[in-house]
């Protein structure tokens, strides 16, 4: 323990903030440096605001609370980590010449990629629980969360109602993070076209607080309930509706991304490489080595198998630009 928090969850915390402000200075090197900064941190207001009436209100999940780092109920890593897979992901779906309403999904599809190596890696690292009245509170507030009651991981998820899901992570956490992905996308690229048009300071200052807080109120809505549960009901409950959403809400952007596979942009790897293509091997490449360092055999096989996917799509990605190099030289 450093500070009474986990050794490894602190070299999370320090992991996020390389991976966070590797991104801020990518984005500061483009044109609309400020807006471009400017989204990334209204990624994190959206984020904040749900991720903390996901603890505090929805007590779906957990963070531990031994952190350095926290607003209100989460952990900054987190948001950290979220905004700068944001980030990736739509930097890389701008070079791939999807027609602007299949973005978001595109987005959403690399974020949840990205998601399914985390989290399995993140809440199998598990600690005892501190003191009698805390275990009692946590319990009480997040049943099924801790198993046998006593071990938390990074995060926590209340059980939804039934056992199993994706490596033990319920299944429309998932779709959240397409949704969620999406959600911020669409509002950021419609800001991004006003701001093209009006050229307007207040508006490019505005647009990315402005998406952030209507993000939020998507991602609240009756239509992002369906998306995720397959009902505008919330039930909690039916593994069967949220895993066959799931397997909509990844079928389609996966649709999109063959569909419109040869409308690919040239890439300028030494301007934009490492964030598109250098962070995401990074960032499955630390939850590979997470997982294995700390003997986390439940998490081998999602980090491995999606980790594999993951890169072997952006293999692709690079082979093409490869390609398309060769054809304008």
């Amino acid at each position: 323990m450093i500070f009474n928090m986990p050794v490894s969850w602190l070299v999370v915390e320090v992991f996020s903030v390389f991976v966070f402000f590797t991104c801020v200075i990518h984005a500061s090197r483009q044109a609309n440096a400020l807006q471009k900064i400017l989204e990334l941190f209204g990624f994190i207001l959206m984020a904040a605001t749900f991720e903390n009436i996901g603890v505090s209100v929805a007590k779906t999940y957990y963070y531990d609370v031994r952190r350095i780092m926290m607003i209100g109920g989460v952990p900054l890593e987190i948001l950290f980590l979220e905004a700068s897979i944001w980030y990736t992901a739509f930097n890389l779906v701008q070079k791939l010449g999807l027609p602007l309403w299949a973005q978001p999904w595109a987005v959403g599809l690399f974020g949840t990629l990205h998601d399914m190596t985390v989290d399995p890696a993140a809440v199998f690292d598990r600690y005892p629980l501190q003191g009698a009245d805390l275990i009692g509170r946590v319990n009480a507030s997040y049943p099924g969360a801790f198993g046998d009651g006593t071990m938390a991981g990074q995060w926590n998820w209340t059980n939804p109602g039934y056992d199993g899901g994706f490596f033990g992570i319920p299944f429309y956490n998932f779709s959240g993070w397409i949704t969620m992905m999406a959600w911020f996308t669409a509002l950021v690229l419609i800001g991004r076209r006003i701001f093209a048009k009006n050229r307007n300071p207040l508006w490019g200052s505005a647009y990315p607080w402005l998406a952030g807080i209507l993000a939020v109120i998507g991602i609240a809505s009756p239509v992002n309930t369906l998306l995720l549960f397959g009902t505008p009901v919330n039930t909690w409950s039916n593994m069967g509706l949220e895993a066959a959403m799931l397997c909509v809400n990844i079928a389609v952007p996966a649709a999109f991304l063959i569909a419109f596979r040869r409308r690919q942009e040239p890439i300028d790897l030494k301007k934009d490489g490492l964030v598109l293509f250098g962070l995401p091997f990074i960032l499955h490449g630390y939850d590979i080595a997470y997982a294995f360092a700390m003997g986390t055999r439940a998490a081998y096989l999602p980090v491995l198998a999606v980790s594999a996917l993951h890169f072997a799509y952006l293999g692709y990605v690079l082979y093409k630009n490869k390609t398309l190099s060769r054809e304008r030289a």
